[in-house]
């Protein structure tokens, strides 16, 4: 049995909550410490000790910290709860398991722990255990958008249940799109190239003639930003009128996506001798091959149109290009098709592997420019392969990528091998890299192994929507492999 703190206690301990919810944590550590030596059994100082602790970088302190308090007061779902978030952050995964578990005995209906508990279980490589345990949280929190896209990333994953894919991919895209038209109405401004995207887009809409509510509206509000583009000073913000952002924040705000669906016949290009590509891939070298004609004529025609009509491309990057997830809707039954098909057709390289992520960029036209910096991917397989016609590249020799045939070192860190070009070129140069430079071609395919550095080569494409130079990715298994 412990001791019931002092009055005087149970006020210092209140302004040590006040002081930590302020983020002034070095006065709220020293309160806490100050209680502790005064009354060792203070459970609740001992845990707010243990997470300031952890919050400052001693993860190790903390979980003793924790232990100390789970000892005093060991019904507590909260101790349990901040446990396993600390324990996560010493990798000992089993153990943060335990804990979220014990949480939830005591206080099953915490949607915020069953989250925690289903990112451990990723963890741990429980991908059907992880992906029940989102679910729980979101039938505590179905708005927990968090919750949401780790379901969608584990249900690509196990690619068993379309419909649900769906769901969840048309529900947090509509929640995304809602957070940008907000923040259009906000700042009223729009990256240049951003606004020139979505007038050629809503151009491209209006030709269709669907019902889209707005739609005439949204494209004259670009068109009028688009007129104040500064000449030269391409990457500039256009600011937006009261009206030009709320007729735009009233488009974005809504998820035109193409339906796409999955056919009878096959996703991929019949013709090919996908056995023989197969050997290829893994003779002659680094694990990679250049597939022409990977698509069937169908699936590429659905995927360049889905690619053009649905609003999902919301992600801007430094090199004026645009992207999308399957998080803002860059999915449908026809990308995971190809993705069945993929297994199917080639087992040894992609049977064992998961769909761990996929997206699309988009670039801008007429430009002289590189679209992604050299990089490696934290994968096993990384299939990319362009859509746009032919005949929008302005020079057939370029526009395409460039794949190293030296792997990133096993001991840089994401950061390292993803973010930090200077560094990436310094050690291909030392260890005398070579370059394989794969020109762009319509419906062409790199297929090679995600450890492998790769980048954009120089594009030069036509300018107009429908010639935008467009690459799909899929990315297969988990971490770095050679």
């Amino acid at each position: 049995m412990t001791n019931k703190p002092s009055v005087t206690d149970a006020i210092r301990f209140e302004e040590a909550c006040a002081l930590h919810n302020k983020g002034r944590l070095e006065q709220a550590r020293a309160l806490c410490e100050s209680i502790v030596a005064a009354e060792s059994h203070h459970a609740d100082a001992l845990h707010l000790l243990g997470v300031i602790t952890a919050q400052t970088g001693n993860f190790a302190s903390g979980a003793d910290l924790l232990a100390k308090a789970i000892a005093l007061h060991p019904d507590n779902p909260d101790f349990h709860a901040d446990q396993g978030l600390i324990l996560v952050q010493l990798s000992r995964f089993e153990e943060a398991l335990a804990s979220y578990d014990r949480a939830l005995t005591l206080q099953p209906g915490n949607s915020k722990v069953h989250a925690n508990r289903g990112g451990t279980l990723y963890d741990l490589d429980r991908f059907a255990e992880a992906l029940s345990s989102y679910e729980a949280a979101l039938a505590l929190n179905p708005d927990c958008i968090g919750a949401k896209e780790q379901c969608l990333s584990l249900c690509l994953m196990q690619a068993n249940d379309t419909a649900r894919i769906m769901q969840l991919a048309t529900e947090i895209s509509e929640h995304h799109a809602a957070e940008d038209a907000e923040k259009t109405r906000r700042f009223k401004a729009i990256p240049d190239y951003r606004v020139l995207h979505d007038f050629e887009q809503t151009a491209y809409l209006l030709q269709t003639d669907q019902d889209i509510p707005g739609l005439r509206e949204a494209h004259a509000g670009l068109g009028g930003a688009l007129s104040r583009q500064r000449v030269g000073l391409a990457g500039d913000l256009i600011a937006l009128t009261e009206v030009e952002a709320g007729v735009i924040a009233r488009f974005r705000e809504q998820v035109i996506r193409d339906p796409a669906p999955a056919f009878a016949g096959p996703s991929l290009n019949p013709d090919n001798d996908w056995a023989a590509i197969e050997d290829q891939y893994f003779t002659g070298g680094p694990e990679r091959v250049v597939i022409d004609n990977i698509l069937s004529e169908q699936a590429l025609k659905d995927l360049q149109h889905f690619s053009m009509a649905s609003t999902i491309w919301r992600l801007e990057y430094p090199n004026r290009y645009l992207g999308a997830f399957p998080r803002g809707g860059f999915v449908s039954p026809l990308h995971l098709q190809i993705a069945n098909e993929l297994r199917q057709k080639m087992p040894r390289i992609f049977g064992e592997h998961a769909l761990e992520q996929m997206w699309g960029f988009k670039y801008t036209s007429a430009q002289t420019a590189k679209g992604i910096n050299v990089h490696a991917d934290f994968a096993r397989v990384n299939l990319n392969f362009w859509i746009t016609p032919d005949d929008a590249n302005l020079d057939p020799q370029s526009g395409g990528m460039i794949v190293y045939d030296t792997p990133a070192p096993a001991s840089w860190s994401f950061e390292e091998y993803n973010s930090d070009p200077a560094r990436v070129y310094a050690f291909l140069k030392d260890r005398n890299a070579r370059a394989e430079t794969v020109p762009y071609k319509c419906n062409r395919a790199v297929l090679f192994n995600s450890n492998l550095f790769h980048e954009t080569d120089i594009i030069r494409f036509k300018e107009g929507y429908e010639n935008r130079r467009i690459n799909v990715t899929y990315l297969f298994g988990r971490g770095l492999g050679v």
